[in-house]
């Protein structure tokens, strides 16, 4: 069973009409923006900020029963989005700004919130998880940690430095960074820095290499899809054309076939007389 529905956070259902699946899925992205707004208000409320965030509250209690209303109005079944969406209703319901929480319980309140992130977490996880299954990119990212995590302990070992500064020289390394807070101070350690710097930018080429081809080939496969859709749509007007020109045909030929018998009969009646 789908978690989203488990939790109250499904949205819209892929069952529904198409108008309610599109405008749900353009309310998404204000809610989206409203549950970044809520993740900065924990920021500022656990962090000690004096600064005033209640018209923030309002905003996005707004914006998730903005997106409840709508979609309850445009939705063929109510009963089944309210079942798919219970959290979105107890949202609505508890946390409206009008009633005073004490300052745990809106910690509470906002936390739940951030549920909703959950929703569009799923969409990343199907593109992350088809960028992982293209070219065996998850074999080359686990390769990658291999190396990150081999390569550490060498050189914490080399230089005589903890596990986390290797870890961290590895990285920033591979990644070609080079903070230069954390660098080799021995022979061996700048022999194995360099041997690091050939073959891990190799491999971390490869690792954005797969990224930058999954990102060109959603587009490709979105230009293909259009270009499918208009051929299809295409071969429907030519096939309708078809039948209306194969329609005309047979009309003429019943005109013409009932003239030409007309005629004879006039013939006839001539030869007659």
């Amino acid at each position: 069973m789908d978690y989203k529905v488990l939790l109250g956070i499904s949205g819209v259902s892929y069952r529904e009409n198409a108008k309610a699946k599109r405008i749900g899925a353009q309310l998404e992205v204000l809610v989206l923006l409203a549950v970044f707004a809520v993740f900065v208000q924990l920021l500022l409320f656990y962090s000690g900020s004096s600064l005033d965030t209640y018209w923030v509250s309002v905003v996005v209690w707004v914006v998730f029963a903005a997106e409840l209303g709508v979609n309850l109005y445009n939705v063929s079944d109510r009963k089944r989005y309210l079942l798919e969406n219970w959290l979105n209703v107890l949202i609505v319901l508890f946390a409206c700004p009008v009633i005073e929480w004490s300052s745990e319980w809106i910690a509470i309140v906002r936390s739940l919130r951030l549920l909703m992130f959950l929703r569009f977490f799923a969409h990343f996880y199907r593109d992350a998880e088809a960028v992982l299954k293209r070219h065996r990119f998850g074999q080359i990212l686990v390769g990658a940690a291999f190396l990150i995590v081999g390569a550490g302990g060498a050189f914490a070992y080399l230089e005589d430095r903890t596990f986390s500064d290797g870890i961290w020289y590895a990285i920033v390394t591979v990644t070609t960074v080079g903070y230069g807070d954390v660098v080799p101070a021995t022979e061996n350690g700048r022999l194995f820095g360099a041997f690091l710097i050939l073959f891990g930018v190799v491999l971390f080429s490869l690792v954005t290499a797969n990224i930058a081809a999954f990102l060109i080939g959603s587009g490709q496969r979105q230009q293909e899809r259009e270009i499918l859709n208009y051929v299809r749509l295409m071969e429907e007007r030519l096939e309708k054309q078809t039948l209306e020109n194969q329609e005309h045909v047979e009309k003429i030929v019943k005109h013409m076939t009932s003239e030409i018998r007309e005629l004879k009969n006039q013939l006839e009646k001539t030869k007659t007389n």
